[in-house]
This record gives C-alpha cells, sequence and structure tokens, in this order.
C-alpha cells in the first residue's frame, strides 16, 4: 500500500511538471522568441519566470525537505563555472532555484526532446555532448552577459551517490575562459528520487554552496588536469562528509 501511494505521489508531481510546461513555459517560450528573440531584458524575464517555477517545484516535493546551505554568502552575482555532483532528475530543480541567471549544460535527448526544446533553447542551454570545446564561444558569450554556467563533471547521475569518475570539460572551459569555479555539493536527491527507481521518498536535501575559486587561485592546480583530479577527490571527501551527518541526524 505504501508502496502505491508513492508511486502516486511521484506520477502527481510529474503531471504537474508536465502541465507546467505544456500550458505555461512552452507557449511562453515561443511567444518571447517570435516577438522579442533577442531583447535581452525579456530573455531575463523568461529566466525569472523559470527560475521561480524551479524554486516552487524544489520547495514542494512531496514529502522532501529542502536544507540550503551557504555559509560564504554566495549571490551569484559574478558569473562563473559551477560544478555539482549529480545523483537524481532532481538535481536541476535543486540547483537552478539558487539563480535565475544560472544556464545548464543538457542531456542530447533533452535538447532535441519536443516537450523541452523550446523553452532550453531560448534559454541557451546547450548539449553537453556536442563537446564543451564546441560550445565555448557561446558559453563566452554567457558569461560576458553575467549568466553562470552549470555543468556537472561526472556526466551521469551517480546510482550510489557516491561521486563518481569526473570529466575535465568543466575545469579545461575555466581555464581557457578565465572563469572562476563556484562548487554546489548536493546530498539526498539520490535517496529521493532514486536513479534506478522512479518513485519519490521522503527525505531531506542538502544544497550546499561552496568557496568560490578564482581564475588566479591555484590551490586546486595550476592545469585543468591536475584540477580535474583534486576537485575530484575534494568532492569525495565533502559529499562523504555531508553523508554522514545526515545519517547522524536521522
Amino acid at each position: 500500500m505504501k508502496r502505491l501511494i508513492q508511486k502516486t505521489i511521484t506520477i502527481y508531481a510529474f503531471v504537474v511538471f508536465l502541465l507546467f510546461a505544456v500550458f505555461g513555459a512552452i507557449p511562453m517560450a515561443l511567444f518571447y522568441r517570435i516577438v522579442w528573440p533577442h531583447d535581452e531584458a525579456r530573455k531575463l524575464q523568461f529566466h525569472r519566470i523559470i527560475w521561480r517555477f524551479f524554486r516552487w517545484c524544489a520547495t514542494h516535493i512531496p514529502g522532501a525537505t529542502i536544507r540550503l546551505d551557504n555559509p560564504h554568502g554566495e549571490d551569484f552575482k559574478r558569473p562563473s563555472i559551477i560544478i555539482c555532483n549529480h545523483q537524481s532528475h532532481l538535481d536541476l530543480l535543486c540547483t537552478l532555484m539558487l539563480s535565475p541567471k544560472i544556464v545548464a549544460m543538457t542531456n542530447q535527448w533533452v535538447w532535441n526532446f519536443p516537450l523541452y526544446a523550446p523553452i532550453i533553447h531560448y534559454l541557451e542551454y546547450y548539449p553537453a555532448a556536442d563537446g564543451l570545446e564546441a560550445n565555448e564561444p557561446k558559453i563566452a558569450t554567457l558569461l560576458e552577459r553575467g549568466y553562470s554556467i552549470l555543468i556537472f563533471p561526472e556526466g551521469t547521475r551517480s546510482a550510489s551517490c557516491d561521486v563518481l569518475r569526473f570529466h575535465r570539460g568543466a575545469f579545461f572551459l575555466a581555464q581557457r575562459l578565465g572563469a572562476d569555479i563556484l562548487p554546489l555539493y548536493l546530498d539526498g536527491p539520490g535517496r529521493v528520487l532514486p536513479k534506478e527507481d522512479f518513485t519519490l521518498q521522503s527525505g531531506t536535501i542538502t544544497v550546499k554552496v561552496g568557496q568560490r575559486v578564482t581564475a588566479q587561485d591555484t590551490q586546486m592546480g595550476d592545469t585543468y588536469q591536475s584540477q580535474t583530479r583534486a576537485w575530484h577527490r575534494h568532492y569525495q571527501q565533502v559529499i562523504t562528509e555531508m553523508r554522514e551527518a545526515a545519517l547522524s541526524n536521522a
């Protein structure tokens, strides 16, 4: 019986998201693209609409509690390459709710999916499958316009919630473009909505905003290869500590 209730709640949550996309976001995206295709202020306005919706969704996940930990008072006003570990489909909600000026790299199927395509194309999300190097000019333009670029260095969700091997793309771009790196850490999304079981569970999701590292700071290495390895070790340590803290508070 409990399993049936959880499945029903999951379907309800998905339907709410779907209805907003079909009857809200898609018509608005098409309208904005036709009427104001190159109006920067209108584009930011649309980003704010999607940000507010994501923030509402993240704080209304049935049975889940969102905990935001921002010890350094990050306000996301300065553009950066944002990196984050990847556990669940909920990760985008938990990260994009932080600021309307975050643009995410996305999967190829999402980029091409008719339901999402009008929205993410107008938001200027780009498919990671094209290669971050291939998207470098577009990403550079977004950074110049004040947007931060969200990249999941693991490239895929971790079913175990352990930190998988990091790919080098985010660190290559940060070095090439002279961008700050801003780390985000997630603990809990993989337990609330596991990768291998599309059923919402009760639990707490912690979103931790880390310390921004400037392009001139070499504490994590002076090449993108060494930074990739150093950041991976760092994330393994931080996520383990967050998981242990969550278990001790359970």
